[in-house]
């Protein structure tokens, strides 16, 4: 009865649209994904994401929501099958019935892509500074190496793909969503769904380590062993903790219009306690940068300030009290996080991370202008155990520098003006908080590799077409060009 009652409203096709369109469909897919994750379905997530994702492709004059599903990608990956050293290195993705599908999962879903922008484009692309200048990075990755000696087959695909997330994914969502008040709640309701799937996982892990956490707690067990614990077949704790400051400025932007908005300033409280259980230090600083951030937004510019003014005054308050009370168990905390951090004389060493940029200078000496390809060889141990995914030197700059040069880091730091200068022409309180999440992103990139992994460099793509909003135009000739389009579509839906 319900079903046929849906049908008087519109046509199937029509009603498949309204569901994948609807801003809570997001939890359907989290609670999928969660159902999936425990009994180890992989292929059932990877098929759901695929084919949704699809759908959304080809049916969907707005792509926003196409948002939530590059969010669900990165947890696809279960712990019974993850390829990772840290859990038990499963082969499962190395086998031909399951590889095979995948590959022909991800060709359809590229073609679908590829039919959008140049086919079925619902709005008139605009060529844009920031289109210009990911064309000059996409150029710079597909150099990478070039003239290097060490230069192989493996250093192409890798610049291919990375042309393909940075430049690609940004022109499919510039040229098919709208910038309007409904689009930035409908990435706020998917980042809420994907932070409750999060927290799940994040709670079920820590239950399963109850026992040595309360080792970790009473001193018994060191901060590097147990945070080792807080691994997931998608990622480890770094990759956590990196997912769960992304959503924080999400918490704050559906804070700032909704009239209950200290409800989600406490989820974002939250939030960032969640980071801080992560394990991750990356990810501890990332919270602190994204409450702080936020709590700018709706200090300034919200529905009920005054409320959320008293949320964020209690959880300052809650931390400091805490850290005045426990100050012994803090210290203890902190001094164990950092241990690792320096070497026996006393030398900053960033937990390895210093040598992986002293090496990443020095393959951008052997070829400076291009270069020694993204497959530098600078980790003793892979952890991801992905062949086609290269070691990186957890730094954005020192990455560029020595996987594509000089080129790729002008090429880099030219985008990122272009980026800068976008948000600036038209500043808004949306663009603010998608703006932060990006922010997030990029300085925990500074200090990790996250930019350069495949499904965080989606996400970024993605959200930069609402970051920057509405761009000035590079040439009049594109602007009286797209305003006789504009005035066509105008006519048309007259």
């Amino acid at each position: 009865m319900k079903f046929n009652l849906s049908l008087e409203n519109g046509s199937p096709k029509e009603i498949i649209r309204r569901i994948l369109s609807s801003k809570y469909f997001p939890f359907f897919t989290a609670a999928f994904f969660i159902l999936c994750y425990y009994p180890g379905w992989d292929m059932a997530m990877i098929y759901y994401a695929a084919v949704v994702g699809i759908a959304m492709v080809l049916l969907l004059d707005d792509l926003t929501p196409l948002i939530s599903m590059l969010l669900f990608m990165c947890v696809m990956i279960t712990a019974q099958h993850s390829p990772s050293q840290t859990l038990d290195s499963s082969d499962y993705f190395t086998r031909p019935e399951i590889y095979w599908q995948a590959i022909i999962l991800i060709a359809l879903y590229i073609i679908a892509m590829g039919y959008r922008v140049f086919y079925k484009r619902r709005t008139s692309f605009r060529p844009t500074p920031i289109f210009w200048g990911l064309c000059l990075l996409a150029l710079a990755f597909l150099l990478n190496g070039a003239g290097s000696s060490s230069y192989t087959v493996s250093d192409l695909m890798y610049g291919v793909f990375m042309a393909f997330f940075f430049l690609f994914i940004f022109v499919l969502f510039s040229g098919n969503v709208k910038l309007c008040e409904e689009n930035y709640i409908k990435i706020s309701y998917a980042f809420l769904a994907f932070s409750v799937l999060l927290v799940v996982e994040l709670a079920v892990k820590y239950i399963s380590v109850c026992d040595m956490f309360m080792q970790y707690l009473g001193g018994e067990v060191s901060y590097n062993h147990f945070k080792e614990q807080i691994s997931f077949g998608w990622g480890i704790w770094n990759t956590m903790g990196m997912l769960l400051c992304l959503c924080i400025p999400a918490m704050f932007m559906l804070a700032s219009k909704s009239k209950h908005g200290y409800l989600f300033v406490i989820y974002g409280a939250v939030l960032a306690l969640c980071a801080v259980l992560s394990m991750s230090r990356q990810a501890m600083l990332g919270a602190v940068a994204a409450f702080a951030i936020s709590s700018v937004g709706v200090l300034i510019k919200s529905r009920t300030r005054l409320q959320n003014a008293i949320v964020i005054g209690v959880v300052v308050v809650a931390v400091i009290i805490f850290a005045a009370v426990k100050r012994e168990a803090v210290c203890s905390a902190v001094l164990g996080m950092m241990e690792s951090l320096f070497s026996d004389e006393g030398v900053l060493t960033g937990n390895g991370r210093v040598s992986l940029v002293n090496y990443a200078v020095t393959y951008f000496a052997a070829n400076p202008a291009f270069g020694s390809g993204f497959f530098m060889a600078l980790h003793d141990v892979d952890l991801t155990n992905l062949s086609f995914v290269p070691e990186f030197a957890c730094n954005t700059f020192a990455e560029m520098l020595g996987a594509c040069g000089m080129f790729g880091l002008i090429a880099y730091c030219i985008h990122r003006i272009q980026t800068i200068m976008a948000f600036a022409q038209k500043p808004d309180w949306n663009k603010f908080y998608i703006a932060a999440i990006v922010v997030v992103l990029l300085l925990l990139s500074l200090i990790d590799n996250h930019i350069f992994n495949i499904f965080p460099t989606m996400i970024y793509s993605g959200l930069l077409a609402f970051a920057v909003g509405e761009e000035k135009l590079a040439y009049p000739a594109f602007r009286l060009k797209h305003k006789k389009v504009k005035k066509e579509e105008d006519k048309g839906e007259e």
